[in-house]
């Protein structure tokens, strides 16, 4: 009879330990898979990262770049740019028509320089020629001699003479060529007068006042051209330093906004969630 009673507990306990292996895996798959979709939601949060989005809650994520991406630009460098190049600093900021602009306006002004200055270059060597052939420095030193009985307009005694009211140069400057077309006291040194009959008019004379004219006139031109060109380039940096603050100003809109993700449980899973901010 114990034989029977042995023997039946033991299947008894065999049947119990069957019972409770099926529960035992069912309850080990089930785990396994929840590990796997919450592997699954982590793996999804890691994708947003890469777009610089901050994650926060069950996990803390780390935020590669800004999704808004503000590129600042610096005052004081496009003032600098544009005031070495015009125009340089305009490009820095973006605002590309306008360096072409002014660009354009530094190329005319030295372009307009150079010609302007060649031209009043040549115009006065063409002058100093022509009065070298015309104005004889002899001519008037005979004058002073026979017509004031002096060797010099130097002379103490001509002090408070009102006709000698200037000394010309010994040597053949700038102002040398000034004085003898400027001043009615080196008139009588023209080839085409005549102390001798008081016979004054000088066509020659004329025609060398007009022809200095020209020359200074191109010479205006030429510094009226470089004055351009140092006013474009100060025009040009102060407005690449504003231009690169309309810029900046520009780029701060993007920062009143911000986009933040975290996990969220929901019904059991986690799962991203998107906050969007606007500061007023």
């Amino acid at each position: 009879m114990m034989k029977y009673l042995s023997a039946a507990l033991v299947l008894l306990l065999a049947a119990a330990a069957l019972a409770e292996t099926p529960t035992k895996l069912t309850a080990g798959a089930l785990s396994q898979a929840q590990a796997e979709r919450d592997l699954k939601s982590y793996q999804r949060m890691q994708q947003l990262t890469t777009f610089g989005v901050a994650a926060s809650g069950f996990e803390d994520f780390p935020m590669t770049s800004d999704i808004f991406d503000v590129n600042y630009k610096s005052p004081g460098k496009g003032f600098l740019y544009s005031l070495s190049i015009p125009g340089a600093g305009q490009l820095y900021t973006g605002s590309r028509t306008k360096a072409f602009m002014f660009m354009g306006v530094e190329a005319l002004a030295w372009t307009g320089y150079y010609i302007y200055h060649r031209k009043g270059v040549n115009q006065e060597d063409d002058n100093r020629s022509y009065a070298d052939r015309y104005w004889d420095p002899e001519r008037y030193a005979n004058w002073l001699i026979e017509e004031h009985g002096i060797t010099s307009d130097t002379m103490e005694s001509l002090r408070d003479e009102a006709t000698f009211t200037h000394h010309l140069p010994e040597t053949k400057t700038q102002q040398y060529y000034e004085m003898i077309g400027k001043y009615d006291q080196f008139n009588y040194g023209w080839v085409d007068t005549d102390y001798r009959t008081k016979d004054s008019t000088s066509t020659f004379r004329g025609k060398y006042l007009i022809d200095r004219d020209k020359a200074n006139t191109n010479f205006d031109r030429a510094k009226l051209g470089a004055i351009v060109a140092i006013a474009n380039h100060l025009l040009s940096a102060f407005d690449a330093a504003l231009s690169a603050r309309r810029y900046n100003r520009q780029q701060d809109s993007f920062s009143e906004f911000s986009l933040k993700a975290r996990l969220a449980r929901y019904e059991g899973q986690q799962i991203p969630k998107l906050v969007f901010t606007y500061k007023f």
